[in-house]
């Protein structure tokens, strides 16, 4: 079903008892962790995105008002950058644990974009704390002030192209390719709908946010303007990217390959992916009777949130749920696979310890050099062991220099079904045309 599954990594992992035990708590875990991440991440990108648009409209408008509301934003989006990078260590070490061999294969296809997510992160904070703390000190050069939060904004907005091609790739095994890369994954629709989906969910839970930011901010004499402000904006970033989203989000779930959607629907997820739509509609209609006051009751505010509390928990299940029903077939066939090279590895160290421990010197210059570096421990001259028979190999009719290039450059694409081959890179170029001359004289 699957063209290129890797080999799982058979760890000492708690089973029988013990495993009924440990595996729901991981996928609670994982849930409860990545809505906490998740949350920060919303805050950060819309908190970060209306603090500079703000601040422009008050350069603009010569209004101080929103100048402060850009301000006041501040705050919140610093405390998210450090949360949302803290609770976002949580989910990767749990998904690098229940699916290890899919999420760092991923990883290592789009690499080295993935470095992007710490280096990217790391300026962007700088760029932030330097728009934030220097604000009082360059009210009269704005334009250099705002350089510093758009430079924050564009590098924050970049991560999530990084992380969710990661993402996107580790789920869909089928589309798997040899040689595929980052740019190759970007620019597909999934991605591109799932991108989609979470910037308007950022915008959505930064308005939810900002309704209940800005209240707070009213009661304060010296701030009662620029609340009003965020509460305006919030209610109207809410209901629009709420509504949108109800048509991105179903157009992202037919993203996903047909077999996992047709398993989504024979399970309970999509009744609790129909509550969380249910209350997120329950939510914007609450907004929505008094989009045109200024005085929201907090009444209303404390609904909001409640329906939207739910929505994100039965979102985030269901998104779990998907993801184990895309991974299921796949896990399901990389055991198989795993099986038999743990089986194969087994009787090779079984074979090697049941031989006679003769010395015996090699024949010619080519099982010289093979023992050397070592390769005979993975290949034989007629019989598979870890890797392919070199007769196998000969009988490819590869070149001598095609040969060479492989033992340097390794292509698991010629051989399915066997491990991978490390790069043999220690082997030189003289020694390399030794081994491939001696590789195809096993030629039948």
């Amino acid at each position: 079903m699957f063209k290129f599954i890797p080999n799982d990594l058979p760890l000492p992992l708690p089973v029988g008892d013990l495993e009924a035990v440990f595996l729901p708590v991981f996928h609670v875990l994982l849930v409860v962790a990545f809505v906490v991440h998740i949350l920060f991440i919303n805050v950060l990108l819309g908190g970060s995105f209306a603090s500079v648009w703000y601040n422009l409209v008050g350069v603009v408008k010569g209004d101080k008002t929103y100048d402060r509301a850009g301000y006041l934003m501040t705050t919140p989006v610093t405390i998210s950058e450090n949360m949302g990078a803290l609770w976002g260590v949580a989910p990767l070490l749990i998904v690098s644990v229940m699916f290890t061999a899919f999420w760092y294969s991923s990883v290592l296809m789009i690499s080295p974009q993935i470095l992007h997510i710490i280096y990217g992160n790391i300026v962007a904070f700088l760029f932030s704390y330097l728009y934030k703390f220097s604000w009082p000190y360059l009210q009269e050069r704005k334009g250099l002030h705002l350089s510093f939060g758009v430079a924050s904004v564009l590098i924050f907005f970049s991560l999530p192209f990084v992380f969710m091609t990661a993402v996107q790739l580790y789920l869909t095994p089928g589309t798997w390719q040899v040689g595929m890369r980052y740019w190759d994954v970007l620019f597909r629709a999934d991605v591109f709908f799932r991108l989609a989906h979470f910037f308007l969910a950022s915008f959505a839970v930064t308005g939810v946010f900002m309704m209940v930011f800005g209240a707070s901010k009213r009661k304060r004499p010296e701030d009662a303007e620029a609340g009003e402000v965020l509460i305006k904006t919030g209610k109207s970033w809410f209901v629009v990217t709420t509504a949108l989203n109800l048509f991105v989000g179903l157009l992202t779930f037919f993203q996903f390959p047909s077999y996992g959607i047709e398993a989504f629907y024979s399970s309970v997820y999509p009744l609790i992916l129909a509550l969380g739509v249910l209350t997120a509609v329950a939510a914007a209609g609450l907004v929505l009777r008094q989009f045109f006051v200024t005085d929201t009751s907090p009444g209303t505010t404390k609904w909001v949130v409640v329906l939207m509390a739910v929505t994100v928990l039965s979102m985030a299940t269901s998104r779990h749920g998907m993801r184990l029903l895309l991974l299921k077939p796949a896990i399901a066939q990389m055991n198989v696979k795993t099986a038999e090279y743990v089986a194969s590895v087994k009787a090779a160290r079984a074979e090697a310890l049941a031989a006679p421990l003769v010395a015996k010197a090699p024949s010619t210059p080519g099982e010289a050099t093979a023992t050397k570096y070592g390769c005979l421990a993975c290949h034989a001259v007629d019989k598979r062991v870890v890797g392919p028979a070199y007769k196998d190999v000969a009988a490819k009719g590869y070149s001598t220099e095609q040969i060479a290039a492989l033992i340097r450059k390794p292509n698991p694409g010629n051989w399915p079904g066997y491990g991978q081959m490390p790069p043999m890179t220690a082997v030189t170029d003289e020694d390399a045309k030794v081994l491939a001359g001696w590789i195809n004289s096993a030629r039948e």
